[in-house]
């Protein structure tokens, strides 16, 4: 039996519980930067290696051999008896539990699909979780490759089709696809949803990054987005051609970052709705298998509820 696991707490707390197995922590951020199914397992590792070490500020060497080593892992468990994915119904989670789904396809799959963190379970607690546990049947699959199509899809349209159903077989997976959608640039003011969250919290007095960070997650929506994740949407409103926040950063302080904001005259125009940050910065940005660029924009209508 292996589990893989959405990051290495879980995995040692279920260690820690006594919950038999092998257990792996899946080291991947899927909600950003290109994601290609087209790719072979080549390709797909040079370019997820490339985004992570530019995106994220780390080795392009090491990152490249860990994802290396993460996919041969990942083929390994094939022949597992069987094998038990442990996420949690957030964004970040869902991304990365249609992945592995699609990977172990025609295996025998066991979910732990939480819908609080698993991080903040006592020991006895997640060993029955494990006890609970449950196969991932055909319903659910079938809903979760389409699901996997319409996130690497190049034409991101393909999401539509979730967006205004309910697939009770698979709790948050509409809702987590609609989070998704809402990552693309409004038609009110071009702002993606969270860094449209990110810009009020700081306008609102949240100037430094852990008063940022600790408002922006515990709450739905829920993108379960690490403080990485979240710092590579600052540095986008601070770095971008026409700044939304000035952000001062203090490198090498350990976790969580160190860093300060405040919000532009240019932001606050955007907030309130005066100009549109597309026109005063050209988009290029991966949301799944779709590439924004200056050609190809498609924004989330939030009243309509569809990308358009």
């Amino acid at each position: 039996m292996i589990h893989f696991h959405n990051g290495d707490i879980t995995a040692s707390l279920a260690r820690r519980a006594g919950v038999s197995g092998r257990h792996v922590p899946f080291r991947e951020s899927l909600v950003g930067g290109p994601v290609r199914r087209e790719l072979n397992q080549l390709d797909w590792v040079e370019e997820r290696a490339k985004y992570l070490a530019e995106e994220h500020e780390q080795n392009l060497l090491r990152t490249r051999n860990e994802l290396l080593e993460q996919e041969k892992a990942i083929d390994g468990a094939r022949s597992e008896e069987e094998i038990v994915l442990w996420f949690e119904h957030d964004l970040f989670c869902l991304v990365h539990l249609l992945y592995l789904a699609k990977r172990f396809a025609n295996c025998r799959v066991s979910v732990v699909w939480n819908p609080t963190p698993i991080s903040m379970l006592e020991p006895d607690n997640v060993l029955a979780l494990f006890r609970s546990r449950a196969p991932m049947l055909p319903v659910m699959v079938r809903a979760g490759d389409a699901a996997w199509q319409a996130y690497t899809s190049d034409d991101p349209t393909a999401l539509n089709r979730f967006l205004r159903q309910d697939i009770p077989d698979f709790p948050f997976l509409v809702d987590g696809l609609r989070l998704h959608a809402s990552r693309f640039p409004s038609v009110k003011n071009g702002l993606g949803a969270p860094e449209q969250k990110m810009l009020e919290l700081i306008d609102f007095g949240a100037p430094d990054f852990g008063t940022l960070f600790g408002r922006f997650n515990p709450n739905p929506p829920r993108y379960g987005f690490g403080d990485g994740e979240v710092l590579r949407h600052l540095r986008r409103l601070a770095w971008c051609a026409v700044p939304m926040i000035t952000m001062s950063e203090v490198k090498g302080e350990g976790e969580p970052p160190k860093a300060s904001f405040a919000v532009t005259p240019a932001g606050r125009n955007v907030l309130e709705g005066t100009v549109d940050f597309l026109d005063v910065n050209t988009p290029n940005d991966w949301l799944g298998g779709a590439h924004l660029t200056s050609q190809k924009v498609w924004r989330w209508d939030a009243e309509r509820g569809l990308l358009v």
